[in-house]
């Protein structure tokens, strides 16, 4: 019986995904259904507008069947080490086959990918760091192939299908890939018809500037009436952020994961030089920030890395520690988890403990505590991470 995988950040989950959701069972013909979904932070480096419980629980009720957390160590990260990390917890989970969105659904992504392979480990450019990863990567592949990858979605589904082959899972896990509808990924106003983007529904939710009912399932219509979780963090981050870097010496500032190549000096400096302008901005001061060689994505995943305090060798210790930790499931998903329980061969966790929280949870124990600082009081009650079970239908 097929299980087809969805690899999602659902902030929040709306109608696109849910037509996501269903087109992926039809073309797998999957009788389940399990999402690995970013946690309490999404990959950009932002903190997601409702928490990871909340999101898995909207899920849940709409369908999926698992819902699993994909680890801050995986989650806050470029492409590429996002799509392996996510790959690898779905394929562990037991899935014949992983859906995804795109812009060209029609292209053969896993064609690409060997393309897009041997193209990577041939050319020199990758290496010489004179532009972005994404643009040299584009450049080869349409010298390569005479397709222009520049669209988001694709470029994850390209991620998940090099995932794919790195993982020898090439042959294990069929790749499917499913046409966006009406809303662009980048879609920042609500539009006409009943899908919109993420970016929109937030947007609308963040300047209560109209009704998106319209464009969610009924259980994420129910949680945005209980109220945003999250709205103006960013003042809150800027002077976490100032803190960080003004008492932190620079041969430690340098020990942040991604901080080198001269990003740590880059960082200190534009501190000290900005820290008592009182009218500066967060986005102003990422702006400041902002170099040509970076995407404004990667520098704002640098910030949050320095305000968590994660070192280099910390996420190169949690990438190496994957594991299976559910935030909801439903009795379908409960029968598929019991059933592939012996074939797991990472740790699967519905509860944790003290040794998880100094060890392989750390990481995403410490984002939690940042979330608990920034999300509105009215939602307060509850620790992110201690004495929580999974949602469960």
């Amino acid at each position: 019986m097929t299980t087809v995988g969805l690899i999602t950040e659902y902030n929040p989950f709306h109608n696109g995904h849910l037509y996501h959701l269903e087109q992926a069972k039809k073309l797998s013909g999957a009788k389940t259904a399990i999402a690995v979904m970013s946690g309490n932070f999404v990959q950009r480096g932002e903190p997601a507008i409702f928490d990871k419980w909340r999101r898995a629980k909207a899920a849940l009720e709409s369908g999926v069947d698992l819902v699993l957390e994909l680890p801050f160590a995986f989650a806050v990260q470029p492409g590429h080490i996002f799509a392996q990390g996510a790959v690898k917890i779905l394929s562990e989970a037991g899935v014949d086959a992983i859906a995804f969105g795109a812009e060209h659904a029609e292209w053969d992504f896993m064609a690409l990918a060997k393309i897009a392979q041997q193209a990577t480990a041939e050319n020199t450019a990758f290496h010489t760091y004179n532009q972005t990863y994404a643009t040299t990567f584009n450049q080869i592949i349409q010298e390569q192939t005479g397709l222009d990858l520049h669209e988001p979605n694709d470029i994850l589904g390209l991620s998940y299908a090099l995932a794919l082959l790195e993982l020898g899972l090439g042959q294990q896990i069929k790749l499917y890939s499913i046409q966006r509808q009406q809303a662009n990924y980048h879609d920042a106003e609500l539009q006409n018809g009943t899908i919109a983007s993420a970016t929109a529904i937030r947007q609308a939710l963040q300047q209560a500037s109209g009704q998106t009912d319209e464009f969610v399932p009924q259980a994420t219509a129910q949680m945005i009436a209980q109220g945003k979780q999250v709205s103006e963090y960013q003042s809150k981050f800027f002077n976490l952020l100032k803190y960080k870097v003004l008492t932190t010496p620079l041969n430690e500032l340098i020990q942040i994961y991604q901080l080198d190549d001269g990003l740590a000096n880059r960082l200190h400096t534009t501190i000290e030089t900005t820290a008592n302008e009182i009218d500066l901005t967060w986005e102003e001061f990422a702006q400041l920030f902002k170099s040509k060689r970076y995407t404004y994505s990667r520098l704002q995943r640098n910030l949050l890395y320095t305000i968590l305090n994660i070192s280099t060798s910390e996420m190169h210790t949690a990438m190496q520690q994957p594991y299976l930790r559910v935030l909801a499931v439903n009795e379908n998903g409960r029968q598929h988890l019991k059933k592939q329980r012996q074939q797991i061969e990472i740790p699967v966790i519905n509860k944790i403990d003290k040794d998880m929280l100094t060890g392989i949870l750390n990481l995403d124990y410490r984002a939690g505590r940042l979330y608990e600082l920034i999300e509105d009081d009215r939602f307060k009650t509850q620790s992110q991470d201690t004495g929580r079970i999974p949602y469960q239908i």
